[in-house]
C-alpha cells in the first residue's frame, strides 16, 4: 500500500474551528410540543477529526485498509473521546440517540452507562470546572431510538461525551422553540488543536463506569484541551499506516499507549506486533509528517506495580536513542507510578476503574503537559489554536 496516499484526503469541514450556527438553524425541526431538535450533525463537536468517513461519526477514515488489523476497522464506529461542546439558554435539554450497536449496550466487566451511555457535564462558573450533572444509558429493552430530558435551568455551557465502547447512528439535541446553541468560546489554555491518544482498551476507556471517567475525557478537562481518542481495545499494534493516519491530524500533542498490546520478540509472543519491530518505524514516520510535534511515549501501566517489561525498557531505550539523535519534544512516562500503591485501581487486576482512571489520568495529565510546554520552547511564535480549517489536514 502506498501510505502516502492518506495525506490528500480532504480535511473535516464540520468541526468546531467551522461550526456554522446557520446551519444548525435552518436544519432544526419544531415538534408539536414545541421542542426544537437539532441533528448532532450540526452541532459543534470535538474528537471527530476525518470527513472521509463512512459514517458521521466514525473515529477513522473510511479507506483504513487490511494492512491495519480487523478489530481497528470495527472499532473506528465507537465514539470514545467524541464530545459535544455548547453554551445553551434552553431551560431543558432533551436527548434522543440511536446507539451503534443496540444488542450489546454494557459488557461483563463494564456497565452499560459507560459502553454505551452519553455524559453530560456543565460549567460552574464559581469553582471554574466542569461538573458532573447526569448520564443516561440507553434500556435493556430498547431497540432504537430513546429520549431523555434533563433540566437546565441554569443555561450556560455543557459539555455531551459519546459512548466509549459503542457508536452513535443518529443523534438528536432538543431545546425550547425559542433558544439558541452555540459553540464555546476558545479555551483560557490557549490549546485548541487537540491532543491526540492512541493506545489500547485502557486508552479508549475501558472500564470506567461513564464516558466522563475515562482519563482520556479526564486529562482534556483537567488540563483544559480537546483530545483526540483512538484507543482500539486489544488492536493497538502500532502498523505503519497507523502513524499516517495518526499524521493527517493537526494536533498539538501525540501520546503513544500500545504496550498492553504489543508483543517482544525476547518472550516470543504476539508476532506481528512485537515492539521492537513496530515501534521504531511508527515513531519516526510520524515525527518525519509532523516534524516538531511534541510526542510523549507511555510505559506499561500496572496496577500491581510490577518491574518494567520487556516492551517497556525497549521503549524507554529507543527514547534514549532518540533524544541522542536530537529530537526534541519527547517525553517518556514510565509506568510505574500510573496507578496508587494500594491495587484498588482496578476491576481485573488490568483495566482501570475509575478509581484507576483518575490515578492514569494524573500521570498522563502531567506528561502531557510537560510535552506542551516543550512544544511552545521548540515553537515560540507557532500558535497551537486551531485554524479555521479544523483539526484534520489533508
Amino acid at each position: 500500500m502506498n501510505h502516502q496516499s492518506h495525506m490528500s484526503a480532504p480535511p473535516p469541514q464540520n468541526g468546531i474551528a467551522t461550526w456554522d450556527p446557520n446551519m444548525a438553524a435552518e436544519n432544526a425541526v419544531v415538534d408539536e410540543a414545541g421542542v426544537k431538535w437539532i441533528d448532532g450533525k450540526d452541532l459543534p463537536i470535538e474528537g471527530r477529526v476525518f470527513d472521509d468517513v463512512e459514517h458521521y461519526f466514525d473515529r477513522l477514515p473510511a479507506n483504513v485498509s487490511t494492512n491495519v488489523n480487523a478489530g481497528v476497522r470495527g472499532m473506528k464506529h465507537h465514539t470514545a473521546g467524541m464530545q459535544f461542546r455548547f453554551r445553551t439558554d434552553s431551560k431543558t435539554l432533551r436527548f434522543k440517540w440511536t446507539p451503534w450497536n443496540a444488542s450489546r449496550l454494557a459488557m461483563g466487566h463494564m456497565p452499560s452507562t459507560g459502553v454505551s451511555g452519553i455524559d453530560i457535564y456543565r460549567w460552574d462558573a464559581g469553582s471554574g470546572r466542569w461538573l458532573h450533572e447526569k448520564c443516561f444509558r440507553m434500556p435493556d429493552e430498547a431497540k432504537g431510538e430513546f429520549a431523555f430530558d434533563l433540566p437546565w435551568s441554569h443555561g450556560g455551557p455543557c459539555l455531551v461525551y459519546l459512548p466509549l465502547y459503542n457508536g452513535i447512528r443518529s443523534f438528536l439535541l432538543g431545546i425550547d422553540a425559542e433558544a439558541t446553541v452555540e459553540p464555546l468560546p476558545p479555551r483560557a489554555s490557549g490549546v485548541e488543536k487537540p491532543v491526540v491518544f492512541y493506545g489500547t482498551s485502557i486508552t479508549q476507556g475501558a472500564c470506567a463506569s461513564r464516558p466522563g471517567m475515562a482519563f482520556v475525557n479526564i486529562v482534556g478537562r483537567n488540563l483544559d484541551v480537546p483530545v483526540v481518542n483512538l484507543g482500539f481495545a486489544g488492536c493497538g499494534w502500532m502498523e505503519l499506516e497507523m502513524s499516517d493516519h495518526l499524521a493527517r491530524i493537526d494536533a498539538s500533542c501525540y501520546v503513544i499507549d500500545c504496550l498492553w498490546n504489543m508483543g517482544s520478540t525476547s518472550v516470543g509472543n504476539l508476532p506481528g506486533r512485537f515492539v521492537e519491530e513496530n515501534y521504531e518505524p511508527f515513531i519516526r514516520n510520524l515525527r518525519a509528517k509532523r516534524p516538531g510535534v511534541p510526542i510523549v511515549m507511555a510505559g506499561q501501566c500496572d496496577v500491581r506495580g510490577g518491574a518494567p517489561t520487556a516492551q517497556e525498557r525497549f521503549v524507554k531505550e529507543l527514547h534514549g536513542r532518540l533524544v541522542a539523535e536530537g529530537w526534541r519534544g519527547l517525553v517518556f512516562l514510565p509506568g510505574a507510578g500510573m496507578f496508587a500503591d494500594d491495587s484498588e485501581g482496578t476491576v481485573d487486576g488490568c483495566h482501570p476503574n475509575d478509581y484507576g482512571m483518575v490515578s492514569l489520568a494524573k500521570a498522563y495529565g502531567a506528561a502531557v503537559a510537560e510535552a506542551l510546554a516543550a512544544g511552545r520552547t521548540l515553537h515560540p511564535h507557532v500558535p497551537i489554536r486551531a485554524t479555521g480549517r479544523d483539526m484534520a489536514e489533508g
